[in-house]
């Protein structure tokens, strides 16, 4: 039996996005991933870490917001948040963050 855990996403002391996943490193490979593919199209790395920070912010304000967002942009959202922790430009402290638990499911009775 594969077990199932939540990631969840923090930033500026908001629960952005929460995920139910099997395997974890696949979804932690978003941020490697997109630094990779910004670098193959001889992007620079600065300018991958203003993309990567201006869509974090957006998808913050949309969360703040309750504007609509979408599972691609979810998806986005992570690959970007991760690529910025992985080039030290997003600092994990206690507003901002990734957390990965045990996925338990509750019983209603």
């Amino acid at each position: 039996m594969v077990k199932k855990k939540y990631i969840t996403f923090h930033y500026e002391n908001n629960l952005l996005s929460k995920y139910i996943v099997r395997d974890e490193t696949e979804l932690l490979n978003k941020g490697n991933e997109l630094i990779l593919q910004g670098l193959r199209k001889n992007h620079s790395l600065q300018s991958i870490i203003n993309v990567m920070t201006g869509y974090v912010k957006l998808f913050n304000h949309r969360r703040i917001n309750k504007l609509k967002v979408s599972r691609d942009d979810h998806i986005q959202f992570v690959g970007c948040f991760l690529g910025l922790i992985k080039l030290k430009k997003l600092h994990e402290n206690s507003s901002t963050g990734i957390i990965i638990t045990k996925y338990k499911k509750l019983k209603v009775s």
